[in-house]
Order: C-alpha cells, then structure tokens, then sequence
C-alpha cells in the first residue's frame, strides 16, 4: 500500500498534531508500505513580518503555494495511492484528494459548530468565519473518514451525513509512550527541563491552551473556591500551555492572596510533562468542549486521578473512572467552582489505598488507547478504502 499524508506545515506549531502525522507515517512504514508526509514548506512565512502579518504570510504557503506544488507532484502519482489528510482542518486542501481514494481525519469540530452558531457567545471574527466556511466546503466534498471519538463521529453526522459505511471511530493511540514515573526520577527530569521541583509532588495540574473550551478561567476559579475552603497548606497549581492572558493572570493573584500557588509553565518537553503528570495529585480538565481529550488518558496512563467534566467525550474517554463536575454555565463561575472545590477535597482527602486503587484501574485502562491498535485500525480502513476505489473504478471502465 502506497500512502501520502497530507499534514499540518510545521510552523502551524501543533506538536499535538506534528507527532500525530508522525505516528502514521513511521507506523504504516514499519508495517511494510510506502508512506510519506507532504506538508506546505516555510518560505513567505519566513520573512519578518509583524504578528498578525506573520499569520497571513503562513495562509500563503499554506492555502496557495503548498496546493500548487502538491498539485504538481500529484501528476507523477499513481491513482491506487491512498492520499490521507491528517487533519479535517486542512478540509481547503480537498480539491487535491476528491477524485482520489482518500481519507479524511477528524479530531474536533468545535470551529465548525461555532460558524454554525452554536456558541453564539464564542462567535468567530469575519475572517475566521470565511476561513471555517472554507474548511466546511473542503469537508462536505469529503468520502471517507476517521474520527478520534464517538462524540466526533456525532458532530460529523450532523455537519456532513455521509453514508455510515464510510466513517469509523478510531480512539488515539497515545503518540509518546507516557507511564509513570519514580517521584525522583520525575523531579529530575523537571530539573533538566528548568522547572523547579519544590511545590511537587502532590501539585494540581492543569494542561491545555487558551481556547475558550478549555475552560482556563474555570479552573483558577475552581482553584481559588479550593484555597477559601481548605485555607491550610493548599495544594500548588500547575497549569501547563499557552501564555496566561492578564484575567488568567489577575485570577491566579486573587488565589494566591488566599495562601494558594499557581506556577504557568510553557515550552515545556513531552518528557517534562510526563513527570509532571506522574508527581500531579490530580489532573483538572473541567473542558466544556473537547473532540478527544488528550490529557485525559495520557495523565491515566501516569496513574494520576482525573477531575473532568460530565459530558462526552469526556466520559467517553475516561471509561468511567475520572471524578466528574457538572458542565460550566458560565453565569454560574462562582457556584460552579465552589461545588467543583468540594469535589476536589474529596479527591485529595482518599486514603491511600484507594489512590493506589485508582492508579492501576486507570494505567490498565490508558492501554486501551495504544499506538499499534490505532494503527492497525487505520491500515485496516486504508486497506478498505483503497480496495473499495478500486471496485468502483473497474464498474466504471466496464460500464
């Protein structure tokens, strides 16, 4: 089986996605096929340029240049190779796979539901509007598909209701190999990673980016209604990702005038957050949105407990083992973090025998979610399309 990935450029800044391409190109090749990864190369978008210019530039390589030059290559490409979009965002890119066997991955649509009006509160700017509109147009030209959860596949069904034969659910495998570590050997590698060990372990984590839908806000509010109810020795926060924006800063102050300690920590190596996970008393993901969850089972495999939220894919992916919250309604951040707070001082408050419980059920059930069933999953359904393509096109020569 010949297969070329189309993914993400690398300047788009996605390790998440960088290491997810990667996983299917080195998996596919170590299963004996042909597998290459085409990505938009770096050329206007390396030129200075201030940052809403530098952006712009990126769309260049991305949406002109890079369709121009795979365009080109594609006319030396046999038509039993199987062309695979890494990304259902990259949907603008589906004039290059339509007429080809393809397939199409999906990780969240929670854009696309915004350009449907389904967050009116979290509305797009005119220009992320035509850029989704652009990405729902790729989409809708789209045959085949692979969604990362049943929730995904949902939301698919509703944005593009292809037959039922041609998409399935694949959970991510996890792309690094996480596991938990020795408390020291953990807090070694925090030091090598330039992060100072001295509130850890026992910390509170939370990993995610700046999105709304990662609820940023919510979990320092949840941290602060914690700090008021248990004023003595709180436990340290951790929250991993993006730079904290000034409200994320000004609500991180408010909780440390209560005797809390919140740490904001970006860049960090996979291997760090690894370490973190295995010292995090528990991990706090109380996401209002998510197509998957990736902290969610990489902080089980580390056998750290898990707080999230009470709708899917979060239930989904913690296989009910993850303490729950109610979803956040946002004018209710005060109540909703204090019943949050309460549910924590509970989790803190296990005896030990139950965290140890906890751990071994959770690092059993992050096994299911191994890189080598996502992939042999993936090659059954390439194999499937590919055979399927070419059935289609001897009817067609026949007829």
């Amino acid at each position: 089986m010949k297969i070329i990935l189309l993914g993400h450029p690398s300047f788009f800044g996605s390790h998440s996605m960088d290491r997810f391409a990667a996983m299917i190109v080195e998996g596919m090749q170590a299963r004996g096929h042909q597998a290459e990864l085409w990505r938009p190369a770096a050329v206007m978008s390396r030129l200075p340029a201030r940052d809403g210019l530098s952006k712009w530039l990126g769309y260049v390589d991305q949406y002109i240049l890079f369709p121009l030059v795979a365009l080109w290559r594609l006319r030396r490409v046999d038509k039993d190779v199987l062309l695979v979009l890494a990304d259902h965002a990259l949907g603008i890119w589906m004039p290059l796979l339509r007429n080809r066997p393809h397939v199409v991955h999906c990780h969240d649509f929670i854009a696309l539901r915004s350009l449907a009006g389904e967050f009116p509160e979290h509305g797009l700017s005119p220009s992320g509007r035509t850029y989704q509109s652009l990405i729902r147009w790729g989409l809708t030209q789209g045959k085949a598909f692979v969604t990362v959860s049943n929730k995904t596949m949902r939301d698919l069904r509703r944005l593009h209701p292809c037959p039922p034969e041609a998409a399935w659910v694949v959970y991510n495998g996890m792309n690094y190999p996480f596991r938990r570590e020795g408390t020291a050997q953990a807090l070694a590698c925090l030091r090598s990673a330039g992060v100072t060990g001295g509130d850890a372990p026992g910390m509170l984590l939370h990993i995610g980016g700046n999105q709304w839908y990662k609820n940023r806000e919510g979990v320092l509010a949840l941290y602060a209604a914690y700090c008021r109810q248990c004023p003595a020795a709180p436990r340290a926060l951790w929250m991993i990702g993006g730079e904290p924006s000034v409200e994320m800063r000004e609500a991180a102050a408010r909780a440390i005038a209560l005797g809390g300690s919140v740490r904001f920590l970006t860049g960090l190596p996979t291997q760090a957050v690894q370490a973190a996970y295995s010292l995090a008393a528990v991990l706090l993901f109380p996401s209002m949105e998510e197509g998957f969850g990736w902290p969610i089972i990489e902080a089980m495999a580390c056998g750290a407990p898990v707080l999230t939220t009470n709708r899917a894919p979060m239930t989904e992916i913690s296989g009910g083992l993850a303490q729950l919250l109610e979803p956040l309604v946002e004018s209710d951040m005060d109540g909703w973090a204090e019943r949050g707070a309460q549910v924590l001082a509970g989790m803190l408050a296990w005896p030990a025998e139950r965290r140890a419980e906890v751990a071994a059920r959770s690092i059993a059930w992050a096994r299911n979610f191994s890189t080598d069933k996502a992939l042999d999953q993936y090659e059954s359904i390439y194999q499937g399309v590919l055979a399927a393509a070419s059935v289609e096109g001897r009817v067609s020569v026949d007829a």
